[in-house]
């Protein structure tokens, strides 16, 4: 049985999906509030810190969120394959893209385009996401088979290319470029694998 969230909970969640459809700076404080259902004295009492503070937040989850999308990977405690990590990525962005109808971006990249160069505290939070997911990737990678040496280069390719195909994804309305993605690097990555043997 699922315990439905509080209202801090609930703001933080609210930030992190209006980040990844309109950036920092078109994303309200008021707004948040609105979305989430929460009494607007929340705000101060939860974040007093204000805006920035929930951002970092907000980023902090999409880190976990995105994490958690890698982890499924292993749920099934048996071997698999680099390409399989590629796959889950894959398989969440489609969902969370056509549930939005392609409004939904990576709130991290939002926020780096948005204000990441003008706001220190929160570029270090969208290298944080960054980092803590690229950890992901690249342990997935090596359970998968690659050395930690290749796991680190490949955490980043998948990544990148997952990033950019977001975005295209986005502009074109279109699943085309994740599955070019998908279709181009899965034997790739699975070739390490056979490479190190």
């Amino acid at each position: 049985m699922s315990v439905d969230p509080g209202p801090r909970e609930r703001i933080v969640r609210s930030a992190l999906e209006l980040i990844g459809t309109q950036g920092v700076s078109g994303t309200g404080m008021r707004e948040v509030v609105g979305h989430a259902g929460a009494p607007r004295g929340s705000l101060q009492h939860y974040f007093p810190q204000g805006k920035e503070q929930l951002v970092r937040e907000a980023l902090a989850l999409a880190g976990r969120t995105a994490v958690g999308s890698v982890e499924r990977v292993r749920e099934g405690g048996t071997s698999f394959r680099p390409s399989d990590v590629l796959d889950v990525m894959v398989a969440a962005w489609r969902r969370w893209l056509t549930d939005s109808d392609y409004a939904l971006g990576c709130p991290a990249v939002a926020s780096m385009a948005d204000v990441g160069a003008a706001a220190p505290a929160l570029r270090a939070a969208v290298e944080d996401v960054f980092a803590v997911w690229q950890g992901a990737i690249e342990g997935a990678l090596r359970d998968a088979g690659l050395s930690p040496a290749r796991a680190a280069v490949w955490g980043s390719v998948l990544l990148s290319a997952l990033e950019g195909a977001i975005v295209l994804s986005r502009a074109r309305r279109s699943l085309a470029p994740l599955e070019a993605i998908r279709a181009e690097l899965a034997p790739v990555v699975d070739a390490q694998v056979a490479a190190a043997g």
